[in-house]
């Protein structure tokens, strides 16, 4: 189970990190991507899917991580948001993405881009 979990912990990590390049890299397109997102039901689950997959992963793997009562709290709001947006109706959840995206400065992004990447690397680091 714990490399299991490791594996989904892996993966979100490096998505982290990919978002955080993609933002850097594309941050016009990272912001049309950011209004679209739980523009559809499919997309809101998929989403959301991921998330509960990625959060049920830190807590499993949380006894093994350098950061034990980290990983779980943060494993436990990563599942529980997901679980709230889920219930969520979806055009409330389609019109605060599209709200942020367009108050967004592009300065606010390229300040998160690497925060990103360092979330995403910190996290690995810490499953390891």
């Amino acid at each position: 189970m714990q490399e299991a979990a490791l594996v989904v912990v892996a993966a979100a990590s490096l998505w982290l990190v990919g978002i955080g390049l993609f933002m850097a890299v594309r941050l016009d397109r990272a912001l049309k991507l950011l209004s679209l997102t739980a523009s559809s039901h499919r997309i809101n689950l998929v989403e959301q899917g991921s998330r509960l997959l990625a959060g049920a992963a830190v807590i499993v793997r949380s006894a093994s991580s350098k950061l034990p009562d980290l990983f779980e709290i943060g494993g436990w709001f990563v599942v529980a948001s997901s679980l709230i947006l889920l219930v969520t109706p979806l055009r409330l959840h389609a019109r605060y993405a599209i709200w942020w995206s367009r108050r967004l400065q592009p300065w606010a992004v390229r300040v998160i881009a690497p925060v990103s990447v360092g979330a995403g690397g910190g996290l690995l680091y810490a499953a390891l």
